[in-house]
């Protein structure tokens, strides 16, 4: 007979628990799913947590390997939960782990089969797949127990961290739904908690003297931390109001893990495939977990036991010479516990700030916070929020603590946690005591649905950041403001042009919890607002228009999916859009100006296996096939997109000590490095990464030969826009050492230009824009009286041209020479025979080029350059670039940084 059951599910980036009850019977006990899996050797066992791991079969497995789980068919081709992790133990590369971390991972396409990370695996599955995969398997064990109640047919809840995106929110709805979980509802972990902690009127009672619950949530790759007003009715119940939620922070236990494996031997370490140190780091979250166990009692109530003080590990070996055969590691339980104090979990003044990276430290593939402490995270969420902690309850810190999640199995980090919250607290804090860090979400996920249906005390919750829609003038309209209940249909008086017939986008942006955000109030500042998520699509109009004049209303749907209507202005016709990521034709071809290349993992493998201490053992002479090999895994080098050249370039610093083996591996890294790095601005952390190639490079190259050289000076040349005006001087002081008057004079550096490359350093000298119009004009001077023998290459003609240049591509005036000097170079440059010395013709063009300003001299120069281009068979493009307004480079400028598509809505 079919019953009804309300069911919750804790989709965790480690481990998976599923909760329910049946509403009708007497017994409110709330039970955990057994799930049964796959082992290793083939036997199948049940238990109450599925781990989030998926093991793809090779095919030489698939004979071998038969999963026998009721529910499967012998096509199956891949094992989920216990023995996934058991078989990736013992053959790397093909174990998918972290598939929420992937999901909620902006710099992907999470549609992509990218999983595992970095793994020469033929077979790869998507994140969206992934959890999809491991939802599924949760659905078919439901349904093998309870065959007359379908779990399609029931009540579900699913939890996701409160800091998910509207993308990453709508993707695990689309898991779900593709999994066959269709009657959903979207929790926060956080509030889920809650939910399982007020369960019963003894444990809600509890919190009655407390005014303001702290609930720090932290699993095995998420941090969350939410707020929670504590305040009596009328009636003499206590209400609950969830009032702020924190940044999404991809930082959790698994760091520790990483950080425990990266601390047994540095070197070698850092050597290992993303595929090894993940199985690697799955050995070291065991050792965590049993050297931080609580050794207080034994479970059978004897006497007390011993602490064990260390673990010792054995890595496999994986047919290389990488880390050849198996090799033990033995971890420490003082050293960890030092890490965890030092690094992790360090008491800290309640001022401190986080410490920010421009861009994110890339572990295991996965943009992880580049600051690990979680106390500085903490202490940055609670300043954040101190005048709302104070305007409800006259105090600066909450006065109750809720922990959760599986990193708060060790009694020694709860302790670290609960020690600085009393440090920063006037008086110690309250702790409510959550017995079940594991299997809370899960079941405060199915609690959750009694409040639905009024059988318990509902948490009041909304919109967790004011939102804003970005306006085609770069300014932002206040859409839905924080804390707006769900399903509230908010509607804003402006009116708006909205683009028809043609690819728009409507990015979508969060705004920090101190602006204030008035519905349709325009906020021209950015600097205060987060992109959220991106919809792209193509509206059409029933007449044909190309544009149509509409108001706008939006609501926060039950599940948590941000939908937005635009509705014509005078006629019945209205456009919904949800930012939900369902694919369409036409976001496809847009994905790739968004996100890393699907196979950016193996590309940095290639990076690490070129220029790492034993990837060079092992292949030393892959650096003669480095660039065929990287094009072969990402397409040719022009069509790399900006977020795939960064990333490339974040790795290739990261491996800055392997740069040295040789000459070739010098002058490659400076190649890849330049390449991936221009223009040097218009990214972000990119200040910091050209920062960091300024330091890094400050001695020169280490190989002296013109080959090196010439990629030393085209890397400075590559990034020059990023460059600061002092940075600029001290490479101008290379140049000018050699060509200066008086340098020209000295043998010694004259002998020393014979290894330098000179015409490279030449031409790094004209993309020097910051330099002062006072340097640039005695520079020219020192290269026109060079050109006037006929020996010398045509490339100081380049130089005079960019430094006269009439369009700067850092668009800053104050370095533009007077027109009068461009002049009298043009007239220099038209005496040359460009036949000859084609780069005097490149340089007449770039002196002459149209601007809004200027003299009719300068125009009847540039019909003279026409006629001269065409008399000395110039290339065609030359005289097309002539009559342009944009600069000669602005087009490749373009090709890397990707075209954008035009925003949909704007201001009336």
């Amino acid at each position: 007979m079919s019953k009804t059951y309300r069911v919750g599910i804790d989709l965790g980036t480690t481990n998976c628990v599923v909760s329910y009850f049946d509403p009708d019977s007497t017994n409110s006990e709330l039970n955990l799913l057994t799930i049964p899996q796959n082992m290793g050797d083939g036997a199948v066992q049940e238990f109450t947590s599925l781990p989030s791991a998926i093991y793809l079969l090779a095919e030489d497995e698939r004979t071998k390997i038969k999963p026998v789980l009721p529910w499967h068919s012998d096509k199956s081709d891949f094992i989920v939960g216990q023995g996934a992790l058991e078989l990736g133990q013992r053959r790397v590369g093909q174990l998918v782990q972290s598939a929420k971390s992937w999901l909620s991972h902006q710099g992907v396409n999470r549609r992509d089969a990218i999983l595992p990370w970095g793994s020469e695996a033929k077979r790869k599955i998507s994140p969206l797949k992934a959890s999809e995969v491991l939802l599924r398997h949760i659905k078919e064990a439901w349904n093998h127990q309870f065959p007359e109640s379908k779990l399609e047919n029931q009540q579900v809840t699913l939890t996701l961290p409160a800091s998910f995106d509207e993308e990453a929110r709508s993707l695990t709805l689309e898991a779900a739904r593709n999994a066959g979980i269709r009657d959903l509802y979207l929790l926060e972990e956080p509030q889920a908690a809650c939910y399982y902690f007020i369960r019963n009127e003894a444990q809600l009672a509890s919190l009655k003297a407390s005014k303001m619950l702290l609930v720090v949530d932290i699993g095995g790759g998420t941090s969350d931390f939410s707020l929670v007003h504590i305040q009596s009715t009328e009636t003499g119940r206590l209400a609950l109001k969830r009032i702020a939620v924190g940044s999404h922070l991809l930082l959790g236990g698994d760091n520790l893990d990483q950080a425990l494996a990266y601390q047994l031997d540095p070197r070698q370490i850092s050597a290992l495939s993303a595929s090894r140190l993940a199985a690697l780091t799955q050995q070291t979250r065991k050792a965590k977990e049993t050297l931080l166990s609580d050794s207080s009692a034994r479970s059978d109530g004897g006497a007390h036991s011993e602490v064990q003080e260390s673990v010792t590990l054995t890595v496999l070996g994986a047919g290389s010479k990488l880390i050849g055969g198996s090799q033990k590691f033995v971890v420490e339980r003082q050293k960890l516990l030092t890490q965890i104090e030092q690094g992790f979990v360090p008491l800290v003044d309640k001022t401190e700030k986080v410490e920010k990276a421009g861009y994110a430290i890339h572990a295991l593939g996965l943009p992880y916070e580049s600051d690990a402490a979680f106390t500085r995270h903490l202490a940055q969420f609670l300043s954040d929020h101190e005048s709302e902690i104070e305007s409800l309850t006259g105090e600066a810190m909450p006065d109750a603590v809720l922990f959760n999640g599986g990193f708060f199995n060790s009694r020694v980090i709860k302790d670290r946690f609960i020690a600085q919250l009393n440090q920063w607290a006037e008086k110690d804090i309250k702790v409510c005591d959550s017995s079940e860090p594991n299997d809370a979400v899960a079941k405060g996920a199915a609690h959750y649905l009694n409040a639905l249906h009024g059988d318990a005390p509902r948490i009041e919750s909304g919109v967790s950041h004011s939102l804003y829609l970005q306006m085609s003038d770069s300014s932002f309209v206040g859409l839905i403001p924080k804390g707006t209940p769900k399903e509230e249909r908010v509607a804003l008086k402006n009116e708006f042009v909205l683009k028809l017939g043609e690819q728009v986008q409507f990015p979508l942006y969060r705004s920090d919890d101190d602006l204030q955000c008035d519905v349709g109030r325009i906020v021209q500042d950015n600097s205060k607002m987060h992109f959220v998520s991106n919809l792209l699509s193509e509206l059409q109009s029933n007449n044909e228009q190309d544009s149509a004049t509409v108001q706008v209303s939006a609501k926060l749907s039950e599940v948590g999916v941000v939908q937005v209507q635009l509705k014509a202005v005078g006629s019945d016709q209205y456009w919904d859009l949800s930012f939900s990521t369902e694919p369409s034709e036409s976001n496809a071809q847009d994905q790739g100006t968004e996100t890393l290349h699907k196979n950016m993992g193996q590309a940095e493998e290639l990076l690490v296996r070129c220029f790492s201490g034993a990837g060079q053992k092992a292949a030393p002479d892959l650096v003669k096939t480095l660039r065929n090999d990287l094009e072969n895994q990402l397409g040719d080098r022009e069509s790399w997109n900006i977020a795939t050249s960064r990333r490339l370039s974040d790795k290739l610093l990261s491996l800055k000590s392997g740069r040295t083996k040789s000459a070739q591996h010098e002058r490659i890294w400076l190649q890849m490095t330049g390449f991936c790095l221009r223009p040097g601005y218009g990214y972000a952390g990119d200040e910091e990464r050209v920062t960091q190639v300024v330091n890094l490079t400050k001695n020169g190259a280490k190989y002296d030969t013109s080959a090196v050289w010439a990629q030393y000076w085209t890397l400075f040349r590559r990034v020059a826009g990023g460059l600061s005006i002092d940075q600029q001087a001290v490479l101008y002081k290379q140049f000018s050492q050699f060509y200066s008057p008086s340098g020209q004079k000295s043998r010694d550096k004259q002998k020393q230009l014979q290894t330098r490359s000179g015409d490279d350093l030449i031409r790094l000298v004209g993309a020097l824009e910051r330099l002062s119009n006072e340097t640039k004009i005695e520079t020219m001077d020192w290269l026109t009286k060079r050109l006037k023998k006929s020996s010398e290459s045509d490339t100081s003609w380049w130089a005079i041209g960019r430094m006269a240049s009439r369009q700067l591509l850092i668009q800053e005036n104050d370095f533009l020479l007077a027109e009068d000097i461009a002049a009298a170079k043009i007239e220099l440059a038209l005496k040359e025979d460009w036949k000859k010395r084609k780069q005097a013709g490149l340089a007449a063009i770039l002196m002459s080029q149209m601007t809004e300003v200027e003299s009719d001299k300068l125009s009847v120069l540039r019909k003279k350059i026409a006629v001269k281009l065409k008399k000395d068979k110039c290339p065609a493009l030359w005289l097309e670039r002539l009559n342009e307004t944009q600069s000669i480079d602005e087009a490749s400028l373009s090709k890397l940084v990707g075209e954008t598509l035009p925003i949909g809505l704007s201001l009336i």
